[in-house]
């Protein structure tokens, strides 16, 4: 009796799952899922390739603030222009793409376009800037404005012209050496440096104006005196102090112009010679100059001696010592009275 009801529970169940599951299929089938094709489609292909393409425009529109693209050499720079120039084009252009070839083409066309931009980008060569030095000129203006008597004493516009440069080199040093061009990084540090130069410049120019007006009005005492000079002496600096007098008056005489003033007015004075002691140096050449005529007629006689023998042989060295120092003596006298024009 229990062998024919587990039977019939067995015939129960075989025709419970021929109605439920369908003629020809398994059990195993009826629990597998259904199978999901991972193939995109021609379009989906396209749109990726196409929004990797404007997502890496979009970074690469950055590095026109950044020192990879700023300070760059001008050929990858211009590469770069170019590129990015087309890809935009290619971005913003309107596209008719019906078919799935026309999206495989276009998609191929990106990715190519994505090659290039991303080619041009590895290929900026821009270096950061160090900014050491406009850093370390910054904190020495602080020194410069407070202490150094060169700015306080400095003319008002000059004053304001390293203003504007220290000014502008924080605005240069504050963008950060990632966006900073090295032509304007240049351009900041030159400008401070030559600012500051131009300071103390112009207080050394002010200062050397003053010391040639001090030395005109001393030069001018001497020109009350002036018979008591040559007349030669005295031209030569009455010569040097009109030029003096008209580079200090002069609007844009510069430090230069100062300085040789003061030194050919300086030459001019330690030029100048009294009446008196040109009258005593002339009369000291004459007699130079006929001592040398007698001992030019001393040396010929000397000459002549040895000459002869006996007198050779006996007094021989002692008149050739004597024609040697006479040499030098006529040699020196010559060469004072060439100086003086007297030879």
């Amino acid at each position: 009796m229990k062998k024919n009801n587990f039977k019939k529970g067995i015939i129960a169940i075989a025709l419970a799952t021929s109605f439920v599951l369908a003629s020809g299929q398994s059990l195993t089938n009826v629990h597998a899922a259904p199978e999901v094709s991972q193939e995109k489609s021609a379009k989906g292909i396209y749109e990726d390739a196409f929004k990797e393409l404007k997502d890496t425009y979009d970074s690469c529109l950055s590095l026109y603030d950044d020192y990879t693209y700023i300070n760059s050499t001008s050929y990858p720079k211009a590469s770069f222009d170019g590129i990015m120039t087309k890809t935009k084009a290619y971005l913003e252009e309107e596209k008719a793409l019906t078919s799935d070839e026309a999206y495989k083409l276009e998609a191929e066309t990106a990715k190519s376009q994505l090659a290039l931009l991303n080619e041009a980008k590895d290929k900026l060569d821009g270096e950061s800037v160090d900014t050491e030095t406009l850093a370390k000129l910054l904190m020495e203006s602080q020194d410069f404005v407070r202490n150094d008597s060169n700015y306080k004493n400095a003319p008002k516009d000059k004053k304001e012209l390293y203003d504007l440069a220290i000014t502008n080199g924080y605005l240069v040093f504050n963008k950060g050496s990632n966006k900073l061009s090295e032509g304007e990084y240049e351009k900041a540090v030159a400008d401070i440096r030559e600012a500051r130069e131009a300071i103390i410049r112009a207080v050394k120019e002010n200062a050397a104006k003053e010391e040639l007006g001090t030395k005109i009005k001393d030069a001018e005492e001497i020109v009350k005196d002036k018979d008591k000079y040559t007349e030669n002496t005295y031209k030569m600096f009455e010569l040097a102090l009109t030029s003096a007098k008209s580079v200090e008056n002069n609007p844009n005489s510069k430090l230069e112009d100062y300085e040789e003033s003061m030194k050919n007015l300086k030459e001019a004075k330690e030029g100048l010679k009294l009446k008196e002691d040109a009258e005593k140096i002339k009369k000291a050449l004459e007699e130079l100059k006929a001592a040398k005529s007698e001992h030019e007629l001393t040396v010929k006689a000397c000459k002549m001696l040895l000459d002869y023998p006996a007198i050779a042989r006996n007094n021989g060295d002692r008149i050739r010592s004597y024609l040697e120092k006479s040499a030098k003596v006529i040699e020196r006298a010559n060469k004072i009275l060439e100086h003086y024009g007297m030879n």
